[in-house]
């Protein structure tokens, strides 16, 4: 009868453990899908400003920029804004 009584215990003491296990595992498994969403998002990020980098290390991109942005124009040269 006590055998019983121990074994008993030992599994309701063991299933106690074994739930806590699966809600952590949960957790960890949600902790995951977030953690990889935002390595996904990152990356997405270094690539656009990887492109970004690449373009604006060329002068002539540089410069169309900046006289797009800011209006600028050369002397001698003409400015037509199209809105």
């Amino acid at each position: 009868m006590v055998v019983w009584g121990i074994a008993v215990a030992i599994l309701g003491v063991m299933s106690v453990q074994l739930f806590r296990i699966i809600v952590d595992d949960d957790r960890v498994g949600a902790n995951l899908d977030k953690a990889r969403t935002e390595a996904q998002a990152l990356k997405l990020e270094n690539e656009q400003l990887q492109s970004d980098i690449n373009y604006f290390s060329k002068p002539e991109n540089l410069i169309k920029e900046f006289k797009a942005k800011f209006d600028y124009k050369k002397p001698g040269e003409k400015l037509i804004k199209i809105q």
